[in-house]
């Protein structure tokens, strides 16, 4: 796989997990360099570095369902206990909270969230790159593949730009904002989100555009 932007050391076995995965899987492995560039920049964000780590420590208040998934897989590192606040959250005063301390809620170089992608992230299947990366291409197949349906009006560049979003955000959000027409930056919870991946997908692949499917 010819890479134009080449990947940083220690992270350049990458290329041929993307590469196996997005033809197995009918996903452009530039846009899943660029996405795994945004979510953990190729692992090097993530406590620990790695295809081993995970990223967002942020807390999260108790609810019935999430007390019900941390009894029946308890995620090590993550306590419940009360804090004051989560200003992360815009949420104040004090509340009952589960709290990350040396794992966090993210799931691997990709990024899976432990509770929206509860079964497959309790596996610790997330720890392994290719399985990783061939979940990624599940879950945005299955949302393009939503999107284009809810919105046949979208060429095949703003599908894809919605598609990406989705990742973040979720199918559902994500075409809810377009039918109110808002901006996938207003539906994504990092502004910018899209931008920054599609900027690096074309930066690996040395042309603008050339990875949309």
């Amino acid at each position: 796989m010819n890479l134009v932007l080449p990947l940083p050391k220690g992270a350049e076995y990458l290329a041929d997990v993307a590469e196996k995965a997005g033809a197995e899987g009918k996903v452009s492995p530039y846009l899943l360099l660029g996405i795994c560039y945004a979510e953990s920049n190729y692992g090097a964000a993530l406590r620990p570095p790695g295809p081993a780590g995970s990223g967002d420590f942020i807390s999260r208040p108790v609810s019935a369902e999430r007390d019900a998934r941390m009894a029946k897989s308890p995620l090590p590192g993550v306590v419940r206990k009360q804090v004051d606040g989560i200003k992360a959250r815009h949420i104040e005063g004090l509340v009952d909270a589960w709290v990350p301390t040396h794992t966090g809620w993210g799931c691997g170089l990709m990024q899976f969230d432990f509770e929206a992608h509860f079964d497959f992230c309790k596996s610790g299947a997330w720890k392994e790159p290719a399985k990783v990366f061939a979940q990624a291409c599940k879950l945005l197949t299955g949302n393009r593949s939503f999107l284009a349906k809810k919105h046949p009006e979208l060429d095949k560049y703003a599908l894809m730009q919605a598609t990406i979003a989705s990742y973040n955000a979720g199918a559902g959000r994500v075409a809810k904002f377009l039918s109110e027409g808002k901006s996938l930056d207003a539906a994504t919870f990092h502004p910018g989100y899209v931008k920054k991946i599609c900027d690096r997908a074309d930066a690996h692949a040395g042309a603008s555009g050339s990875w949309v499917a």
